[in-house]
């Protein structure tokens, strides 16, 4: 028997992560409110604009993830109906994983990040501007538009809203995933970083949570 415990989160409307799948083993990254219709079939609804309409067909595959306190669940679905340029009705399929508890939660959230390959040479590389796509007290997502190698050491600065200086770690990338439009998204976990800035990250993560589930009750009419 299948097994659709994402359901069990999903008894209000509930904001979560939504991957498009390709047939060239790409996938495009949204974000959507999901809501039950009658197990296995559930509603997403995404932002105007966002879906990618040319990329949608009915029978294609989604995988939903969200993160709880237990760690993420995710599920993979079919799209059973394109109900309008902004709603999926999706069916549960029975593929479904329970991933690893993280140590730390992660927070969806856009901060300025500035990274720089380490590198033995005199001449040091060149800082990159960019900003995370979610951040947590282990780990950080980023979007770069070079191709970055998996396994490769950055100084990386975070740029926290309401700080008085700069946290700065050593970040080695475990994931590199290309974007549909252009570019890639960048998974670095921490390599190295002082306590007192990771306690700096983790309080920011907390405050970020504490905001999101306060405009939580917003989500319905995104």
């Amino acid at each position: 028997m299948a097994d659709f415990a994402l359901f069990k989160y999903l008894e209000k409307p509930t904001l979560l992560r939504a991957y498009l799948l390709l047939g060239d083993e790409t996938k495009v990254r949204l974000e959507a409110v999901a809501r039950i219709i009658a197990q296995p079939y559930l509603e997403v609804k995404f932002r105007p604009g966002e879906l990618p309409m040319d990329k949608v067909r009915a029978g294609g595959k989604m995988l939903l993830s969200l993160d709880t306190r237990a760690g993420t669940v995710s599920m993979y679905a079919h799209i059973d109906e394109i109900v309008s340029p902004r709603v999926l009705r999706l069916l549960g399929a029975e593929s479904f994983a329970f991933a690893q508890q993280r140590e730390y939660f992660r927070v969806n959230t856009s901060i300025k990040v500035v990274y720089a390959k380490e590198t033995l040479s005199s001449n040091p590389s060149p800082k990159v501007p960019t900003a995370t796509i979610n951040l947590s007290g282990n780990g950080v997502l980023i979007s770069v538009e070079e191709k970055l190698a998996v396994g490769d050491l950055f100084e990386v600065e975070f740029h926290l809203p309401d700080a008085n200086s700069v946290v700065t770690c050593r970040s080695m990338i475990v994931r590199v995933d290309e974007k549909l439009r252009g570019g890639y998204e960048v998974a670095m976990k921490f390599h190295a970083i002082e306590p007192e800035d990771l306690d700096r990250l983790i309080s920011f993560c907390l405050a970020e949570q504490r905001r999101l589930l306060r405009t939580k009750v917003q989500i319905v009419g995104f």
